[in-house]
C-alpha cells in the first residue's frame, strides 16, 4: 500500500507527563504497550486509599484525576531517568530524588520531593503510582502505543504557517516517508514493525497539552485549534495496541497488512 516508511525516533516515558526517553529500540509487549512506559504516574485530589485503588484498578482510571501538563505545566520543568530498576527525578538537571523501592508508602517521598519545590503544590493532595502491569495511558481502559507522522506534521506547519516541534505530540514511534495525514486512514487496520504487529485502535484527538512546547510551562498556540482551522477536525497522529510482542529496532520495516 504505501512504500519507504522510515522510522525516525522512539520514545518511551516512565512518569506520565514527565519527559521522554530516546531509545532505538523498545520491547514491545502484547495487550499491553511497551516495556516501562508510562508505569508511574500521579494522582490528585484522592484520599489515600482512592489512590491505592486507582493505582491498582485500571477500571477506576479517569483522566481527570491525574496530575498532568493539561492541568500543571510544571511538570514540564521535571525530567526522569530509569535505568537498572532506578527511577531518578530531576529538576532542571538537579537531582531531586533517587528511588527503587516502589511500595506505595515509599513512593510518597517522591510527591514530597517536588511540593518543596512547587509552591503551588505544597497544599494538594498528591500521589505517586507505580504499576507495571496496567500502565497509566490516556486511553484510559486500552493499552497503547502512540505513533505520529513528521510529513503530517510538515504539511501541517505549511498549511497553518506554524513551527511546531513534534516533541510535544509526546509519540512514542516517530515515522516518515508516509503522505500527510494518510495514517489517519489506517484505522482497523494492521502495521507490522519489524516482526511485531499492531492494530490501529483509534486516531488521536489532542487535547490541550500540546499548547505547550515539550518542557515548557509556557503555552504558545492553541493547537487542537489550530488543527481543527486546517483539517476541521482535531486528530494527529494514531494509536497502536500490539498483538504480538517482540522488540522493535530502527532500522526495521514498516508495513501495512493486507486486510
Amino acid at each position: 500500500m504505501f512504500q519507504n516508511i522510515q522510522i525516525k525516533k522512539f520514545y518511551y516515558s516512565p512518569v506520565k507527563s514527565f519527559n521522554f526517553i530516546e531509545d532505538n529500540k523498545l520491547n514491545i509487549l502484547k495487550d499491553k504497550g511497551i516495556k516501562n512506559d508510562r508505569i508511574f504516574a500521579f494522582v490528585r485530589n484522592k484520599t489515600e486509599q482512592e489512590a491505592i485503588k486507582f493505582q491498582n484498578k485500571q477500571y477506576l482510571r479517569n483522566n481527570q484525576s491525574y496530575l498532568s501538563v493539561k492541568n500543571t505545566p510544571l511538570l514540564n520543568s521535571y525530567q526522569v531517568t530509569f535505568k537498572d530498576d532506578q527511577l531518578i527525578i530531576y529538576k532542571e538537571c538537579k537531582e531531586l530524588i533517587a528511588i527503587k523501592d516502589f511500595n506505595f508508602l515509599n513512593l510518597q517521598k517522591v510527591p514530597f520531593e517536588i511540593k518543596k519545590e512547587e509552591d503551588g503544590l505544597k497544599d494538594k493532595n498528591i500521589f505517586f503510582l507505580y504499576n507495571p502491569s496496567s500502565p497509566f495511558f490516556d486511553m484510559i481502559n486500552d493499552n497503547v502505543i502512540s505513533l505520529i507522522n513528521l510529513e503530517s506534521l510538515r504539511d501541517f506547519e505549511a498549511k497553518s504557517g506554524l513551527k511546531v516541534d513534534h516533541e510535544r505530540f509526546r509519540a512514542n514511534i516517530v515515522i516518515d516517508g508516509l503522505p500527510a495525514m494518510q495514517e489517519l486512514e489506517l484505522v482497523k487496520k494492521k502495521i507490522k514493525i519489524g516482526n511485531v504487529v499492531l492494530n490501529v485502535f483509534c486516531n488521536t484527538p489532542r487535547c490541550k497539552a500540546t499548547n505547550f512546547p515539550y518542557r515548557s510551562r509556557i503555552t504558545d498556540i492553541n493547537l487542537p485549534q489550530k488543527l481543527n482551522e486546517t483539517y476541521s477536525h482535531i486528530d494527529f497522529g494514531i494509536y497502536l495496541k500490539p498483538i504480538t510482542s517482540g522488540q522493535i529496532f530502527l532500522n526495521d520495516t514498516v508495513s501495512i497488512l493486507d486486510d
